[in-house]
């Protein structure tokens, strides 16, 4: 937002800014202007033209002439002296600034034009007009003197107007962008519950269709996924009854069926755990979406907690050849939290690392503390050694029953592991994302605040 917002700021305020300074230079430069008392050229105007009048009258020509050159010792400056006519008295021809510039004065006014050409006309004592013209060559430092002797308190002026016109223009057009972006994030993290102020939705411009568009658009998917969550949660609930009354006619069937029934019962079984291990699954996920944790909410041992779960997977993963490493910190607390959820969700992870990597290779466990950040927070990686994620379904793995179509029928996963476990963490304030390893491999890496 505060990126937005210089850029904005900066940009109408340099431009508004440039804009002045063309015309206020332009009208500077090329403008004629009217120098009044007390700026000291207009207080010494009358004086120098009253002294080159005398020498005039009193010695003609030859004697504006002397005056001239005693006057102005410069010769980038020149000195002119008009009758009534406008005729130099020397028969000097005036440039067409300085035509321009005679025309524009006044009888007592002393007229600027470009900053190098200065009129002021006068009636002698004697009852004859005149116009006294000073032209001299351009010369930077003159400008700059005229510049800022005449326009400095303008400019300070104009520069305060500028930018605070500038600030709130700015302000007006990234404030409601900051708030649609505070609550994208809020929606991204999974508050479908979030909208747009209503102050937003206020506005008679396209922001303001934006907010109402964004806000319709969550409100549309918070229904769409509140019903699948129902319904997956009442699917659930409805199978476990007929599921445990198939158990019980499986086990009434066994004792009254022949010994070479054996192997359909046994399949049987199998079919019958893995829908109950679904349904459990499912009931978990659901009752995790809903923000439902269990009663027991207290501070753990986060590090003990991983210990256990990543010795019960290397026990478990000793079977196919392959093994689970871990290297972890002696203590690492969470406050507030609930021990099941945390446990579904390593479990889920390491298990699901066990599944993928290769036999032959271990899971590598690392559990650290980042200290760096303002509220310190426990790392967890877990990295396999398997063919990895391709890189669009990074995020998406961590969606309900989502699974990579290389893999579904080798590896027997239903897709809700790693939902579990994005929920879990989710509820204790953390975040979860995957990476994939070079040469291969797949790395799950958990952030969650400490006490």
């Amino acid at each position: 937002m505060y990126r937005l917002f210089l850029t904005i700021f900066l940009w109408f305020w340099v431009t508004a800014w440039a804009i002045l300074a063309i015309v206020f230079v332009a009208n500077r430069l090329t403008g004629t202007r009217q120098v009044s008392p007390p700026n000291m050229y207009a207080t010494v105007a009358p004086i120098l033209a009253a002294e080159a009048v005398k020498a005039y009258e009193s010695e003609g020509p030859e004697g504006f002439a002397r005056f001239s050159r005693g006057s102005i010792d410069n010769p980038e400056r020149q000195l002119f002296l008009l009758d009534g006519f406008n005729r130099d008295v020397l028969s000097r021809p005036l440039t067409d600034d300085g035509i321009r510039a005679v025309h524009a004065a006044k009888d007592g006014q002393l007229v600027v034009l470009r900053a190098h050409i200065a009129v002021y006309k006068f009636v002698s004592p004697s009852g004859e007009p005149y116009t006294l013209v000073l032209q001299l060559k351009p010369r930077l430092r003159e400008i700059t003197d005229v510049l800022l002797g005449q326009g400095i308190s303008y400019a300070i002026s104009m520069i305060l107007l500028i930018t605070l016109l500038c600030f709130a223009l700015a302000y007006h057009i990234a404030l409601p962008i900051h708030r649609i972006q505070t609550t994208a994030r809020r929606v991204a993290e999974g508050d479908l519950k979030a909208r747009v102020p209503a102050s937003v939705s206020r506005r008679f411009d396209e922001l303001a269709a934006l907010a109402k568009d964004f806000n319709s658009m969550v409100g549309r998917l918070d229904i769409l996924i509140q019903t699948q969550r129902n319904l997956l949660n009442s699917v659930s609930h409805e199978l476990r009854s007929p599921l445990a009354r198939i158990n019980l006619s499986l086990a009434i069937l066994k004792k009254r069926s022949l010994p070479a029934s054996d192997d359909m019962f046994q399949r049987l079984d199998r079919d019958v755990a893995r829908i109950d291990l679904l349904m459990g699954q499912l009931l978990t996920l659901s009752r995790l979406e809903s923000g439902l944790s269990s009663a027991n909410r207290e501070d753990v041992d986060f590090a003990q907690l991983v210990l256990e779960t990543a010795a019960d997977s290397n026990f478990e993963a000793q079977a196919s050849g392959k093994s689970v490493s871990l290297r972890a910190q002696d203590s690492v607390i969470l406050g507030n939290a609930d021990p099941h959820a945390l446990r579904s969700a390593c479990e889920n992870i390491i298990r699901n690392a066990v599944r993928f990597t290769q036999p032959g290779t271990e899971v590598e466990v690392v559990l650290e503390i980042d200290r760096g950040a303002l509220e310190p927070r426990a790392l967890l990686f877990v990295r396999d050694h398997g063919p990895g994620v391709p890189e669009d379904c990074l995020e998406a793995i961590f969606q309900p029953f989502y699974r990579i179509n290389e893999g579904a029928e080798a590896t027997g996963g239903n897709g809700l592991g790693l939902a579990i476990a994005a929920e879990a963490i989710r509820l204790h304030r953390g975040n979860i994302r995957a990476a994939n390893l070079i040469p291969a491999g797949l790395e799950i890496k958990i952030q969650l605040p400490i006490a």
